[in-house]
């Protein structure tokens, strides 16, 4: 019971740890304050706690699709705002009498997408460890292990943050913007997947099976899934998504091939180069 709750809750916390990593690099980038992380970490708790409260009303939605629509809508949301983020800041190189305002978009920005991934991630936490409450023979050993694997999540998101951090000047954008479309195809990807366990998309065979070379259930394997969204059956319409959402935010950090021609400011522009 321990160890299974070391890796549910470490499922559950390592993508959004990871993806708040990324966005707190480019937010020290910028020079920002953090105002926007505990807002949507706040605003996020809140309102996963009253997800999960009622997640039994919630589930008999469309014909009982509701928490897999309710999901892969979030993820959905979460893969928009990160190409519309990207674009924010790509395009602060180009007009840098906005730089301010860019910020203070960013700043929005993560904080609707950081609330949207604490109330996907939260109410599955939450609904695990409510399972438990009246259990005494099991209830410890649970939260024990649910904050442990807490406290992995977490840690592996620092180590992220630390690691771009102090990366040269050079690299920070590149990196940054390429886990960033990263995890705008796994949002997608996990978007159609939701979708398709309730036939709302059609089934179709997977593409390929990797799990004999990496087990998705492996501690690497759900490093990968967190980072890459690594999936060893996935299928043609979660690699076109997958796709698809990548190479829309690559697009989008690189606006300036889709705009008009104007000089870039290099010092505004030195997180989306």
């Amino acid at each position: 019971m321990l160890l299974n709750s070391v890796i549910l809750i470490l499922q559950e916390t390592l993508e959004a740890a990871l993806l708040i990593g990324v966005l707190l690099a480019i937010n020290a980038r910028m020079h920002n304050s953090h105002g926007w992380l505990w807002r949507g970490l706040g605003l996020g708790t809140v309102i996963a706690f009253v997800t999960a409260v009622n997640m039994g009303s919630i589930s008999s939605w469309f014909d009982y699709a509701g928490q897999e629509v309710l999901n892969a809508v979030m993820q959905s949301l979460i893969c928009l705002l990160i190409v519309v983020t990207v674009w924010l800041i790509a395009g602060m190189k180009q007009l840098p009498h906005s730089t301010q305002q860019a910020r203070n978009r960013f700043g929005q920005f993560c904080t609707v997408i950081i609330m949207l991934a604490v109330i996907r991630e939260g109410q599955e936490i939450m609904l695990y460890l409510s399972g438990f409450l009246g259990n005494s023979e099991h209830i410890q050993k649970v939260f024990i292990g649910s904050i442990i694997g807490f406290g992995i999540g977490a840690s592996t998101g620092i180590l992220l943050f630390y690691s771009l951090a102090g990366l040269p000047q050079k690299w920070s954008g590149p990196v940054t913007i390429t886990l960033l479309a990263l995890f705008a195809g796994t949002m997608l990807s996990q978007s159609v997947l939701q979708l398709t366990q309730v036939d709302w998309i059609e089934q179709s065979a997977p593409l390929w099976d990797s799990s004999a070379i990496l087990a998705e259930n492996s501690l690497i394997g759900e490093l990968l899934y967190a980072l890459i969204g690594y999936e060893s059956k996935p299928t043609a319409a979660q690699v076109l998504s997958y796709a698809a959402a990548t190479c829309l935010v690559l697009l989008a950090a690189n606006r300036h091939l889709l705009t008009a021609n104007r000089q870039p400011d290099q010092n505004s522009g030195e997180i989306a180069q």
